[in-house]
């Protein structure tokens, strides 16, 4: 689908207005707001900004569920003797 920028913009605000009325305010998260733009500079298509979002959800959900999971996909060790051996 090819629509200008301003269509796009009209139909993230609708968007982003439906999930604020369902509790959901997603136009507080940076991610979103910077995938948004992509999306509505015509750079990403719909179906590659909701697979980053869910990848960006995830990845914040595993986060919260063990904190030495790292941005990087990389387990943390639990101390800093562990890195050096001891």
């Amino acid at each position: 689908m090819s629509t200008d920028p301003e269509t796009r913009r009209a139909i993230a605000k609708r968007a982003i207005d439906r999930a604020r009325v369902h509790g959901v305010p997603i136009d507080t998260d940076p991610a979103f707001l910077d995938l948004s733009e992509e999306w509505i500079r015509g750079e990403i298509d719909m179906r590659t900004m909701r697979e980053r979002y869910l990848a960006i959800i995830a990845l914040r959900s595993a986060e919260r569920r063990d904190p030495r999971i790292s941005r990087f996909g990389i387990n943390l060790p639990d101390s800093s003797n562990e890195a050096n051996g001891e």
